[in-house]
């Protein structure tokens, strides 16, 4: 069903422009790195919450507990055990929700005997599993086959390789160490970049085992050193998890007589200061709350709320929490979940990543408890993308890579709430290579557009 010509019109015209976008990015980054936990990421939502209430909305926060993950740096020393003479120091960073083992913590506990990969060895207690977790190459084509829709004006689908910001087990590496029996994990992140700096895993739940990233560089000095024979390593990870009460921030726009609700919604917290995840989610939102707010109420096609979650990074706490304890849940018609407006990098040939002026591909996740609404829902992603020349898409389904959508939004999936979330997967999104300069600011405006058409249109799928 076709939104309201005028409604939509009227929409489309408030939504604010892409330097307004950006201003909003680039105060969100200002504010550092806004892990759940942290005073930045309480400023994070004290400003966002000022922006909605400025706006007109009725805002609540939302209390969310969570455990949360404050990963520090690490050092490694390791020596040949038949030559102590050939030894190395290298640094990196404490993996996340692994276990904690400060420099207090006697030498002789944090001790191993280096082996190879988990799954290749049978390691025990005192030894340390040197895994190298290559970023997954996924051609595209692999995935098109699934998808319920595209948009790729310039066919480069057939032989485009998307290159995400997981490894094969998703960023769940850890989890065969632990199940090998090792004591203790050495992750290398072979990125088509330098970095050790990697925010991997944020599922909210510890593991019983010391474990950090390395660089490809230093993990290759490893390798060297554990060809010519037994290696024993001391590790020094450092890493605080905290029980954290962070907040959801929620507007709410009630329409008169209308009882159903359709939810905008992206996260707050980020893995650093990142620009693409999720302060170019959190502008999404509010060019959406912006451009709505015009509206007078009873033209709204339900009653609005534009929510923005937290602890995206210790498994959507947020986004759960609102599913199971918001007032208004039962009567939830339709959600839309917007993250990640990021370009395609590439290698700088200096150890670095340089942006592209190429969006990364667009995943539009769509969900819908029966096969009819569905397709409504589809066809409206559909025409949105291509109406607003939003290349690079696919409309796929909820569960292609797992249970469901790998965004916050996909806890809606899960409750039967028709959905649909927009997701970018770039490599660097879990790094501090997500900077301002890895926004695509020409799709903006169009992601917002697009949003808007969803939203005029949500109310009227589903009714026959």
């Amino acid at each position: 069903m076709s939104a309201d010509r005028d409604l939509l019109g009227s929409v489309l015209a408030a939504l604010p422009g892409p330097d307004e976008h950006m201003a909003w990015i680039e105060e969100v980054v200002s504010f550092g790195v806004r892990r759940p936990g942290s005073r930045e990421n309480a400023r994070t939502v004290e400003w966002c919450a000022a922006r909605l209430e400025a706006l007109g909305y009725d805002v609540a926060l939302q209390p969310v507990p969570a455990l949360t993950s404050h990963p520090g740096p690490a050092r490694v020393e390791a020596w040949s055990v038949d030559d102590p003479s050939r030894h190395l120091t290298l640094h990196g960073m404490t993996m996340p929700f692994s276990t904690e083992a400060p420099a207090s913590t006697p030498p002789v506990e944090r001790r191993f005997r280096l082996a190879g990969r988990a799954e290749d060895t049978s390691a025990s207690s005192n030894g340390a599993v040197l895994e190298h977790v290559p970023l997954t190459r996924l051609p595209v084509s692999l995935i098109d086959g699934a998808a319920r829709g595209r948009h790729d004006p310039t066919g480069e689908f057939a032989d485009h390789v998307h290159v995400l910001p997981f490894g094969t087990a998703l960023g769940k590496e850890i989890d065969a160490v632990v199940a090998s029996g090792a004591g203790a994990m050495i992750g290398v992140l072979d990125a088509p970049w330098d970095s050790s700096d990697y925010f991997v895993p944020y599922d909210g739940a510890v593991r019983p085992v010391p474990a950090l990233w390395l660089d490809a560089g230093q993990g290759a000095a490893l390798d060297e050193l554990l060809t010519d024979g037994p290696v024993d390593v001391e590790l020094t990870p450092e890493v605080e998890h905290r029980q954290s009460v962070d907040l959801n921030v929620i507007a709410t726009a009630p329409a008169p007589g209308n009882d159903e609700w359709i939810v905008v919604g992206s996260h707050h917290d980020a893995p650093w200061a990142s620009a693409v995840e999720d302060g170019s989610g959190i502008a999404q939102l509010l060019a959406q709350a912006t451009a709505w707010s015009a509206v007078p109420p009873e033209q709204r096609p339900a009653s609005l709320a534009f929510l923005l979650t937290a602890a995206h990074m210790s498994e959507g706490a947020g986004t759960q929490e609102f599913i199971r304890s918001w007032e208004h849940r039962d009567h939830i018609r339709f959600a839309l979940h917007l993250e990640h407006i990021a370009v395609e990098a590439e290698p700088d040939g200096a150890g670095g990543l340089q942006p592209t002026d190429r969006p990364e591909v667009r995943w539009w996740f769509v969900s819908a408890p029966d096969p009819a609404h569905e397709a409504e829902v589809v066809d409206g992603v559909s025409r949105a993308i291509v109406a607003d020349d939003l290349d690079r898409s696919l409309v796929l389904p909820p569960d292609l890579f797992g249970e469901f959508p790998p965004t916050d939004g996909g806890f809606f999936h899960l409750a039967g709430v028709p959905m649909v979330n927009l997701l970018a997967a770039p490599m660097y999104l879990f790094d501090p290579a997500d900077t301002v300069e890895m926004i695509h600011r020409p799709s903006l405006v169009p992601v917002s557009r697009a949003a808007a058409r969803l939203v005029a249109e949500a109310a009227g799928w589903g009714q026959g």
